[in-house]
């Protein structure tokens, strides 16, 4: 379980960083997960942003199981 929420975390950490590198850099369409979501255009840099957030949180996460299984 700790290996899935640390591959989880650090998935969501690498579309979130380069999410915000892409919009600040005014990058086209790429492979970062906010491009494609209709829903979040005009918001990719907030929608980023709550990404790595949340891949903070789940790594953060995934240390603890991993203490608690030593």
């Amino acid at each position: 379980m700790k290996e899935i929420a640390s591959g989880v975390s650090l998935l969501l950490l690498i579309q979130g960083v380069g999410g915000i590198i892409n919009r600040l850099t005014s990058g086209g369409p790429s492979w970062f997960l906010v491009n494609y979501i209709e829903a979040l255009q005009g918001y990719e840099i907030i929608a980023s942003i709550v990404l790595v957030i949340l891949g903070a949180i789940i790594g953060v996460g995934s240390l603890k199981i991993k203490g608690k299984d030593d």
